[in-house]
């Protein structure tokens, strides 16, 4: 069992139907929309439930902005790749669990159907992941791949084009590529980059191209946020 912390994290939990939930924790001079909210989940999903003293809560909370609510929970469960996947972000060696947490809320505010990142344990990291993703890494579909190769290649052989963020000699501008069509967009992260495995399986490279002469690069985040968008643009009907 590991503990989760804030009502956004703990409501998204509770939703999802991803985890078992032992019990939850809310300060029993908290009241609120979401402590009530929270309350009635634990009737009606018979989860159990504790009103006791912030002192407690501290005393197992890792920081100070739960807000009153945790709840101890099992580790996730994950998800096999969408029936008909039309728009999939795959994440490679994004190692900080806010970031990949950002990244993972980005594309559910988007719409993206799944999001896949290599087979590896997060327990250490969950509690962030879900926290810094406003509860998006508990709501949407996450595939967790025991081969990325063989993952890409299901989704080529299901008709979905694999776009890697990667400047090359090949690559075009984003905004110059055509991304309408189903998509799977590889971004890596700043000290490792994609994989060969990932890289073997794409069809299209693109690069963000820069107004000004910059030494440096964009974050992960923020790049997985413009190609993320630029595709919800394209796929959007005129």
């Amino acid at each position: 069992m590991m503990i989760i912390e804030g009502a956004l994290s703990v409501k998204a939990a509770m939703e999802s139907g991803r985890r078992t939930i032992e019990k939850v924790w809310i300060d029993q001079k908290r009241k609120s929309k979401d402590t009530n909210y929270i309350v009635f989940l634990s009737h009606q999903k018979q989860i159990n439930l504790e009103f006791v003293s912030r002192e407690q809560i501290d005393s197992l909370a890792t920081g100070s902005t739960h807000g009153g609510v945790i709840a101890f929970v099992s580790t996730r469960k994950f998800d096999p790749l969408p029936k008909n996947p039309n728009f999939v972000l795959l994440l490679e060696g994004i190692e900080d669990p806010f970031n990949l947490g950002q990244c993972i809320r980005t594309a559910y505010t988007a719409g993206v159907q799944a999001i896949i990142t290599p087979m590896r344990r997060i327990d250490s990291m969950d509690s962030v992941i879900l926290k810094a993703s406003a509860g998006a890494s508990e709501r949407i579909s996450w595939v967790m791949s025991e081969s990325l190769k063989d993952t890409l290649m299901a989704l080529k052989e299901a008709g979905v084009t694999v776009v890697s963020a990667l400047r090359n000699s090949g690559s075009s501008d984003i905004f110059k590529t055509d991304l309408s069509m189903p998509v799977c967009i590889c971004i890596g992260g700043e000290k490792r980059g994609l994989s060969t495995e990932v890289i073997e399986q794409t069809d299209v490279f693109s690069h963000i191209e820069y107004p000004t002469e910059v030494k440096v690069a964009l974050s992960a985040t923020a790049a997985a946020t413009i190609y993320i968008y630029e595709i919800v643009r394209q796929k959007k009907p005129v």
